[in-house]
């Protein structure tokens, strides 16, 4: 069965660069292709994470409290009001953090 559309992207949500750091790591030990969009908007940092479905389970488990579901809608927008930081933050962030 194949579906019609790609799967949403699953967004994330960060009070402070501590977890965003730590979720990131994670990330790039768990899946280092992943790609993820990072943006910071009303105080908070976003992460925007395209995980195919096999992966999402544990995508969702990199941090569990801060995950928003698939929301590509409010993390366009808040990139859009705030100030997007990376494109492909699991790469830029994650290796040096991961070495």
């Amino acid at each position: 069965m194949k579906l019609k559309a790609p799967p949403q992207p699953l967004v994330f949500c960060f009070q402070d660069a501590t977890a965003l750091c730590a979720a990131v790591q994670a990330l790039y030990r768990l899946r280092p292709q992943l790609a993820a969009g990072l943006s910071f908007s009303g105080g908070r940092y976003y992460l925007c994470v395209e995980a195919p479905l096999r992966d999402r389970q544990l995508v969702r488990g990199a941090a569990p409290a801060c995950c928003l579901g698939a929301a590509p809608v409010l993390y366009a927008y808040r990139r859009e009001h705030g100030m997007e930081l990376s494109r492909n933050a699991i790469k830029e962030l994650g290796r040096p953090l991961a070495g």
